[in-house]
């Protein structure tokens, strides 16, 4: 879970920079998405396949405005239980397909 908060907490400075950005619901740019799949395979052994798939359980609960929020919580040591909960959840569907 540690690795899981540091590479969500890399990309804190890039969504800072896109959320005053008119993005629409859901829609994260480009440049997070990319940041958080880079992140992702490199805490996770490589499976790109695992971490498309989180990242879309994310974008698919959590608007882009919402998830920075969430970041700045996590870097802050602030993690939520809900949150933590959610990203436990996704990641054991996400590792079954």
């Amino acid at each position: 879970m540690k690795k899981l908060i540091t590479f969500i907490g890399i990309i804190v400075f890039t969504s800072f920079i896109f959320t005053s950005c008119g993005i629409k619901k859901n829609e994260y740019p480009q440049e997070v998405i990319q940041n958080f799949m880079n992140s992702c395979k490199e805490s996770s052994g490589g499976k790109e396949e695992t971490c498309s798939c989180l990242l879309e359980k994310i974008q698919q609960n959590y608007t882009f405005e919402e998830f920075s929020i969430l970041e700045v919580k996590m870097q802050a040591g602030q993690t939520p239980p809900e949150f933590l909960e959610f990203i436990g959840k996704a990641r054991a569907e996400c590792s079954k397909k």
